[in-house]
């Protein structure tokens, strides 16, 4: 009788384990998928991310470019890069 009961709470644990595996991967598979709509907006919305983050003044534009402004832009850059190089080589 003894393992008749132990069989049993065995076989109840087994099966409310697998009923919530069964819940977590059916709330997985949903979370994860994708319709293609919400595919092709969140696509739209990193092309506008793009535009917006690489956009420049109108009145910038027009102005033209300054030689002396454009040679001070470049080299900032450069020298940004060169930190960026240099640190992350000291971290190795």
């Amino acid at each position: 009788m003894e393992q008749i009961g132990g069989f049993l709470i065995a076989l109840i644990v087994t099966l409310l384990l697998g009923l919530v595996g069964l819940a977590a991967w059916r709330y997985w598979r949903e979370q994860v998928n994708i319709s293609p709509e919400d595919e092709e907006l969140m696509r739209e919305i990193a092309e506008l991310n793009d535009r917006q983050a690489n956009r420049i003044s109108d009145q910038r534009l027009r102005s033209g470019v300054d030689p002396d402004e454009a040679w001070r832009i470049m080299v900032q850059r450069g020298q940004r890069s060169r930190r960026r190089t240099t640190g992350s080589s000291r971290r190795k």
